[in-house]
């Protein structure tokens, strides 16, 4: 391509522009350096470049700029600056995958997928499949090309993303959807019944699904230690002793005391019995027992026959 530097950059990004938006732009530059240019596109596929050739050229011309605006003195220190480190990608590899992931966000794909390229294949799924999906992808396209490793390119993109990968290791990490749900659950077990009820409306016409993992967790197997005695009776009447036993295990002495104490004699000693046959019991179980009954103290309250008292 052109023999002066910038020029195949320059022929990168005309070629991906219409042709009257690239005339104007060569009208504006010295006669030489125009016809040079017109010359080397003449010369070029007539089909505009792909798009990460368009991401590689971009990034090269800001980073030429940024070259170009230094001052003129000591100029060795700068040419020392701008030479590439002997293994730019280092830094890439040093990090974890979640905070390259994050780092990379906002990065257009090309750029991401050069440096996807300098990782091994093990890490670089790793880091995929933390991004989001549809920029997956556009980054898989470019993955299965030929990635030109300009080492100008490389250093500057180096260098950007892993000062934002060292801001991030500063910062909190950013709540999972299982942290935010809980939180506003907690939050809106503050409000009263009658205040709580029209927030959770708002919430299931906003996101539905949302509200339904919000509701889930709203009620806690720790709330019948708050219903009157003789409402939880009612409560434990309608469910199957088994499925009480279950729900209580692993739980505090002073709620399964609350349980006991308020079922006849004949019921608590069936629940001591299935207690003991029970043995361990996996996790997701107990969970999905828990749930039988806390749906059942949540009908009850909206039914206003339960009170969950503060």
């Amino acid at each position: 391509m052109a023999d002066v530097p910038g020029d195949d950059v320059a022929v990168v990004l005309l070629r991906s522009l219409p042709a009257e938006a690239g005339e104007a732009i060569l009208a504006r530059l010295d006669a030489a350096a125009a016809e040079r240019l017109r010359a080397a596109l003449r010369a070029a596929p007539p089909a505009p470049p792909p798009g990460d050739e368009v991401d590689a050229a971009l990034a090269q011309f800001f980073d030429l700029q940024r070259i170009a605006e230094r001052p003129a003195a000591g100029y060795a220190a700068a040419a020392a600056a701008a030479a590439p480190p002997s293994d730019p990608a280092a830094e890439f590899r040093a990090l974890p995958p979640d905070r390259l992931a994050r780092a990379l966000e906002g990065e257009q794909p090309g750029a991401v997928a050069l440096v996807l390229s300098c990782l091994d294949a093990a890490a670089a799924g790793q880091v995929l499949k933390r991004l989001p999906a549809p920029l997956r992808a556009e980054i898989a396209v470019r993955l299965g090309k030929p990635v030109a490793r300009d080492p100008v390119v490389l250093d500057h993109l180096t260098r950007a993303v892993a000062e934002k990968a060292r801001r991030l290791a500063t910062l909190p990490t950013e709540p999972t959807r299982e942290e935010t749900v809980t939180n506003l659950a907690d939050v809106l077990r503050a409000l009263p019944r009658t205040e709580r009820t029209p927030v959770i409306e708002r919430l299931q016409s906003a996101d539905a699904a949302l509200a339904a993992d919000v509701l889930e967790k709203l009620y806690r197997i720790e709330d019948l230690l708050r219903i009157p005695d003789r409402q939880l009776q009612g409560l434990l009447a309608e469910l199957d002793v088994k499925t009480i036993a279950i729900a209580l295990k692993s739980t505090a002495p002073a709620l399964r005391g609350k349980v006991t104490s308020n079922m006849s004699g004949r019921s608590r000693a069936v629940l001591d019995e299935e207690s003991e046959l029970l043995g361990s019991v996996v996790a997701a179980r107990v969970k999905e027992a828990q749930s039988t009954v806390l749906a059942l103290v949540r009908k009850g309250e909206e039914d206003g026959k339960v009170v969950i008292e503060e």
